[in-house]
């Protein structure tokens, strides 16, 4: 008989933005994911997606913009402008969608004339790239030589947010899509990042609220519940770093713990005849190191 071995579906790639340990399993636990029910969201975008895939294969940028990226923003409850010129020091440059709380902010943004500064954008909540459909994000076109700004996807969300002073960045293929942080952005592959189909077709509503939750207008505004709530990307991102400090601080403390009950063992096991002089106690020191670096290695392979 074969063995069978099940691949386990993937909800969402982070990579470095927020805690790994925090999404997977603390995230859950928030009241605003347990209440939110995804069903009806997903339901809405299923029914988009087996309209609008057909067309998809082969659809070039604006293409993808008008058939997906669009539609998929107009159900996230987002208001956006569209090519709105950004004043920058190498000029004026256009991203594709400045994400906006409500139609008065879009309004005032889009009506303006001539290039936007940041002080025109501080009630906007993010800036919003779009690529076409599966064109790599992570690193320049094929045949495109150096990093410019519209060859290389995460180059250009990053010059985005730095010269918007918006907090947050939207990078999407249509099929992946991208959050970047205005802190980490400059960085290029600090990111979270979720296939918007490979989810709607699973059909797992509690797996795509690590879309619905992360990418609707909802999640860059401020909470409903209590004056001054953060916004949900906020509070994940704050609560992943206060988590992953908690982690390191319990963890130096737990090594440092370990590393002098190995050397005292080393020390006053019997078999090993080991004196107590200045020498033999750094020795130990410096070898007990090893293999506690060594076991904590072989820990974290396991681990990944």
């Amino acid at each position: 008989m074969t063995d069978q071995y099940e691949i386990a579906f993937v909800t969402h790639r982070n990579h470095y933005l927020f805690s790994d340990y925090y999404l997977n399993h603390r995230v859950a636990e928030r009241r605003e994911w347990r209440e939110f029910n995804a069903r009806p969201a997903l339901d809405a975008l299923d029914q988009l997606w087996q309209a609008r895939k057909p067309a998809l294969t082969n659809a070039n940028e604006s293409q993808t913009e008008a058939d997906w990226i669009r539609p998929v923003l107009d159900l996230l409850g987002h208001h956006f402008t569209t090519q709105v010129t950004l004043a920058t020091p190498q000029g004026s440059k256009t991203p594709d969608y400045i994400l906006c709380p409500d139609e008065a902010t879009r309004a005032a943004i889009q009506t303006i004339h001539g290039a936007v500064s940041e002080s025109d954008l501080k009630g906007a909540l993010a800036v919003a790239d779009a690529k076409a459909w599966e064109q790599p994000l992570d690193r320049s076109l094929p045949g495109s030589g150096v990093k410019t700004l519209h060859q290389h996807p995460a180059l250009q969300i990053d010059f985005y947010i730095r010269h918007s002073g918006l907090p947050w960045g939207v990078l999407t293929n249509g099929r992946l899509w991208q959050l970047y942080h205005t802190d980490s952005s400059k960085k290029l592959d600090v990111y979270y990042e979720v296939d918007l189909p490979a989810l709607i077709e699973a059909g797992d509503a509690e797996a795509f609220k690590y879309f619905w939750l992360f990418f609707r207008r909802e999640a860059f505004t401020a909470g409903s519940a209590a004056a001054g709530a953060p916004a949900w990307l906020d509070l994940v991102l704050a609560e992943s770093a206060a988590y992953e400090q908690g982690v390191s601080d319990s963890l130096k403390e737990q090594v440092y713990e370990a590393l002098r009950a190995l050397a005292q063992g080393f020390l006053d096991f019997p078999g090993n005849g080991l004196a107590d002089d200045e020498a033999t106690l750094k020795a130990i020191h410096d070898n007990s190191l090893i293999v506690l670096y060594r076991l904590l290695f072989i820990l974290y392979a396991e681990d990944r």
